[in-house]
């Protein structure tokens, strides 16, 4: 038995404890270890091996225009009936979802959309300064690439579009600029030679590992001091001003503060904090070509097929989907097909090597916005789950508020939009 779970289960107080080891928790537990001489952190897996260990590892700091729009309304019907299309309900979930799709439309109203651009604009603005940040403090810089990415066309149709897409981002202060064909090749030699063109964006970047960067950033939260549990909390209770209880398989934690960043797992244990949140699942897909060699360069976004290719130090990695079909499901390898399919057609000439396979859980509302703040029903817990797609991306803006909430600063952006009692 190790010190930490000795002292955990002699019923000694723990001052901050953070339920959720995934990207979201380490990086709060980066910060809060600087301030403090007592951070536990809590799960039941090793630090960054669920859904943080699989991501396409983009920093997406253009992406403020939530999926929950006009537009997905719009697509959403030739959408679900393509086997190929980068939205998949399954139909052993499909009357469990009905509820948060129901919840979907409604937040996609024209009027609710620009309420989640007006939210998600700053916190995104802040978001790759603060990994940079975090990255320098940790000694980890060398793991984020800061060159942007592209959006690629394979139509002049599309390239159309990606025009359009350039006026809309620069009304939001993004830069962006087209690319020639050549110019496109030329920042990304393995795409195939047919591309009509490119969008690319200087203001994104990507990390070589994201599972590196967890294990990283885990090593250093232990050598300051920080200590891990490997359990699953079970129950919460409440105490008010005294603090919590939580309770594991092997006993129980007395915590003062806590802050809950289970990702996709995070609503029974909200709801027993108090509040209901109509959390579910974005069941993501990768694809990596682990023998294909260093490619260098930066991450490529396919327009038509919803797809990002990502190099990395582990190889070329391909992610894509939105599937619903909640926790419990087996993966679908008709899925994992698919993003070999557009592997081989987007870069015919590269040589592959062994392709490995992967799923995780992005956790999801209806409005997809993440719950960060203090829970209206208790000041001594903090929200930090929710992040959909965006986990990586505003983990370490995250991070940031989490800690400025402890130490009781005003945080750098407005919460009011991410409150948990908002639905």
């Amino acid at each position: 038995m190790s010190e930490t779970e000795k002292q955990c289960l002699s019923g000694s107080k723990q001052p901050i404890a953070i339920i959720g080891a995934g990207i979201i928790g380490i990086s709060i537990a980066c910060r809060l270890i600087r301030d403090h001489d007592q951070v536990l952190l809590i799960d039941p897996l090793a630090p960054g091996s669920a859904t943080s260990f699989g991501n396409a590892g983009h920093i997406a700091t253009e992406q403020i225009f939530p999926l929950a729009s006009p537009e997905t309304m719009l697509s959403a019907p030739r959408l679900l009936f393509s086997n190929k299309s980068p939205l998949q309900i399954r139909m052993k979930y499909a009357l469990n979802i009905v509820p948060w799709l129901l919840r979907f439309a409604w937040a996609s109203r024209p009027a609710a959309f620009r309420d989640g651009i007006k939210a998600m604009k700053p916190l995104l603005q802040g978001s790759l300064e603060s990994m940079q940040r975090l990255c320098e403090d940790e000694g980890l810089s060398d793991l984020l690439c800061q060159q942007g990415h592209m959006i690629v066309a394979e139509s002049t149709e599309s390239l159309r579009s990606l025009a359009a897409k350039r006026s809309l981002l620069k009304q939001h202060g993004i830069e962006s600029r087209l690319l020639a064909p050549e110019e496109t090749a030329a920042k990304s030699p393995f795409l195939k030679r047919t591309i009509a063109g490119s969008l690319f964006l200087p203001g994104t970047g990507h990390m070589l590992n994201p599972h590196h960067l967890c294990t990283g950033l885990h090593k250093r939260f232990s050598e300051a001091g920080g200590q891990t549990l490997l359990a699953s909390i079970k129950n919460i209770e409440s105490y008010g001003n005294d603090g919590f209880i939580l309770r594991h398989e092997a006993g129980e934690i007395m915590v003062d503060r806590l802050i809950l960043a289970t990702g996709a797992w995070s609503a029974p244990l909200a709801r027993q904090l108090g509040h209901i949140v109509p959390l579910d699942t974005e069941r993501g897909y990768h694809v990596t070509a682990e023998g294909a060699p260093n490619l260098g360069g930066i991450a490529v976004e396919s327009h038509e097929r919803r797809i990002i290719m990502t190099p990395m130090s582990c190889g070329l990695r391909i992610t894509g989907f939105v599937e619903f079909g909640g926790l419990n499901l087996p993966p679908n390898p008709r899925l994992h097909e698919v993003l070999k399919l557009n592997l081989r057609e987007l870069a015919p000439e590269l040589e592959l090597g062994k392709l490995s396979e992967w799923m995780g859980f992005r956790p999801s509302l209806p409005d997809m916005l993440p719950v960060i703040g203090e829970s209206p029903a208790n000041p001594k817990a903090i929200f930090a789950f929710g992040h959909h797609h965006l986990g990586l991306t505003l983990s370490a803006i995250t991070a940031d508020i989490v800690s400025a909430l402890v130490a009781g600063r005003m945080p750098s952006v407005d919460l009011q939009p991410f409150r948990p009692n908002r639905f």
